[in-house]
């Protein structure tokens, strides 16, 4: 039986991710982190600077998820609606956060402090501070929400802090093998080992290298033991065939 793990969803936010101007990195970046914490990520979707569209996702996700993150859209310009959205999705006031507004206040405290900076102040009612010690303006947390900026170095070094006050009692344990036979070769063998070990998730994915090719085979599982002995169990066939394989 495998292990009863939070599921957590990923919510990115910005019309220049939707155009392809921008590369998003940030749901991978978070995605990296939850595997590390042993918590499943179900779902990433991309959607629009739009109000609609957010209040919609934020009430699906939060009745599914232990967690749910976005990126994207609290920044100090018009199209930056993500905090007064998620507002309007849990029927909370849109406020000025006080702790928020002093951390912006002093960080400008030699320029204005205009309409747009006092913005990123803004969020909703009783929301909790998630500290930005890049560039001030703090992320937060309301209910199982938690929202970060779009920027992806500030967003990275956000998570960094977050994730070190995530417990992660129940990690997943992986092994990698990889072999130079192709998918075509070993898939029906692979496809045995699957069934074999039904509680495991066992994927497939070529590699093109210089000079050569192959297919990585992951093995991630809930117990050391089923995850090691399905490992070996590939490496030696592997080997019988020729496959030059690599366990690691």
């Amino acid at each position: 039986m495998k292990l009863k793990r939070k599921k957590a969803s990923i919510i990115v936010i910005g019309n220049e991710i939707l155009s392809g101007k921008t590369l998003d990195t940030n749901s991978n970046y978070i995605a990296s982190k939850l595997q590390e914490k042993g918590i499943i990520c179900k779902e990433i979707t991309v959607i629009p600077d739009n109000e609609n569209s957010i209040i919609e996702k934020i009430n699906q996700f939060r009745k599914n998820n232990d967690y749910v993150f976005t990126s994207g859209g609290i920044g100090p310009t018009h199209d930056d609606i993500t905090s007064n959205s998620i507002s309007k999705a849990l029927n909370i006031p849109f406020t000025i956060n006080s702790l928020a507004k002093k951390l912006i206040e002093n960080h400008y405290s030699d320029e204005d402090l205009t309409p747009a900076r006092l913005k990123m102040a803004y969020m909703p009612k009783g929301a909790i501070l998630i500290d930005n010690p890049v560039s001030v303006a703090p992320g937060f947390n309301i209910k199982n929400i938690y929202v970060f900026p779009g920027v992806p170095k500030i967003l990275h070094i956000m998570i960094d802090e977050f994730f070190k006050r995530i417990e992660s009692k129940n990690v997943f344990y992986k092994k990698t093998v990889s072999t130079t036979l192709s998918e075509g070769v070993v898939g029906e063998f692979i496809s045995q080992i699957q069934k074999k070990f039904h509680e495991l998730d066992i994927g497939s994915y070529p590699y093109f290298k210089k000079n050569s090719f192959g297919v990585s085979i992951v093995i991630t599982g809930d117990k050391k033991t089923q995850v090691n002995d399905s490992s070996l169990e590939i490496y030696q066939y592997f080997k019988e065939n020729n496959g030059s394989p690599r366990l690691f």
